[in-house]
Formats: structure tokens, C-alpha cells, sequence
């Protein structure tokens, strides 16, 4: 069960209704294990996607566009590294929701931009200007 809560004087809140719905069911009594953490942001999510694609218009690379992501991250040093029989494999790092908190998250994106501006050769301010036409 996952559900989204405010901290309050009184204790943690549900924060909509369907958390709440889910905090119903919930027995009187009973101790519960609960991890907290601060939930990503879905805007930043998606300009982060907008940037992708800026970079992935622009870029001289012939891939399709999932393969550039993975690409790009791995790039900006977000990767893990696996022996195969056959030599290293580069892993893109996993960038869900439940796997990159929102500060990594954020790193990453400034570590992507650097790479794709290094990449399609354009300044920060042209990126952002163009990320407009993306979002």
C-alpha cells in the first residue's frame, strides 16, 4: 500500500482522498513499517523528458529515441557497470520514481544538460528557449 500524506501538528494526514480510502484499512492497533520520502516532481519529470528530446532532435547520433536516453545517462556518469563474458556492460541508471530521489534527480539533469549541450553544441539559453516548444 502506498498513499501520499501531510505532516501536521496532529500526526501524518492522508492527503486525498483515495489515501485516505487506503488509510480506512488500516486496522486500530496494529504497528505498521512505513518508509517516508518526499515525492519526486512530475513537472521536473517532464522537463526532463523535454530535454531528452531537445537533445535527441538535435543530435547527430542515428538511434532511436530510448536508446539515446539510456545513452545520455549514461554519459552524464549515471550508470552501473556489469562483467559479461563478452566485456563491460554499461547500464543506464534507473530513473523511476521509486528508484531516483528527487535531489538525485535533479543532479542528473544538470549532468544530462551539460552532456547535451557539449553534444548538439548550443548554449544553456537555447536549450531552455527550445524545452518551451517541447513541454
Amino acid at each position: 500500500m502506498k498513499l501520499y500524506c501531510q505532516n501536521t501538528i496532529t500526526g501524518l494526514v492522508p492527503l486525498y482522498p483515495a489515501d485516505y480510502e487506503e488509510k480506512k484499512k488500516l486496522k486500530l492497533g496494529v504497528e505498521y513499517e512505513v518508509e517516508v520520502r518526499t515525492p519526486r516532481n512530475i513537472g521536473f519529470h517532464r522537463k526532463f523528458f523535454a530535454l531528452l528530446n531537445v537533445g535527441w532532435a538535435n543530435t547527430s547520433l542515428d538511434m532511436p529515441f530510448e536508446t539515446y536516453r539510456k545513452y545520455i545517462i549514461i554519459k552524464a556518469g549515471y550508470f552501473k557497470i556489469y562483467k559479461t563474458p563478452k566485456g563491460l556492460f554499461y547500464d543506464a541508471e534507473s530513473i523511476s520514481f521509486s528508484n531516483m530521489s528527487q535531489d538525485r534527480f535533479e543532479e542528473l539533469y544538470s549532468r544530462v544538460l551539460d552532456k547535451i549541450i557539449e553534444d548538439i553544441g548550443i548554449t544553456n539559453e537555447e536549450i531552455e528557449k527550445q524545452l518551451i516548444n517541447f513541454m
